[in-house]
C-alpha cells in the first residue's frame, strides 16, 4: 500500500465523521475520536460500520477499544485491508 492509500483512508474517516462533527472541528490523524471530536459510543458503531461496508473489512471490537485517534484507526483500517 501506498500513502495515498494512507490519504484515501483518512479522507474516507473524515467523510464518514462528518455527520458526527457539527461544529466542524478541524480533523487531523492526531485527534482524539472521542477525546477531541466529541464523538459518542453509537456514533464510533456507526463510523466503523461504514468503513467494514466501505472497504468490505470486519474490525475486530478489542481493536476498536483500543483505538483512541484519527491515525489510530487510518493504521487499523490499513492493516485490515493489508491482510486480506
Amino acid at each position: 500500500m501506498s500513502a495515498t492509500d494512507h490519504e484515501q483512508i483518512f479522507d474516507k474517516i473524515c467523510e464518514l465523521l462528518v455527520p458526527y462533527n457539527p461544529k466542524k472541528l478541524a480533523i487531523t490523524r492526531q485527534s482524539g475520536i472521542v477525546t477531541d471530536l466529541g464523538v459518542d459510543s453509537t456514533a464510533v458503531f456507526d463510523l466503523i460500520m461504514g468503513l467494514e461496508d466501505h472497504y468490505d473489512i470486519s474490525i475486530p471490537m478489542e481493536m476498536v477499544s483500543d483505538i483512541k485517534t484519527v491515525g489510530e484507526l487510518v493504521n487499523a483500517v490499513k492493516q485490515l485491508i493489508s491482510e486480506q
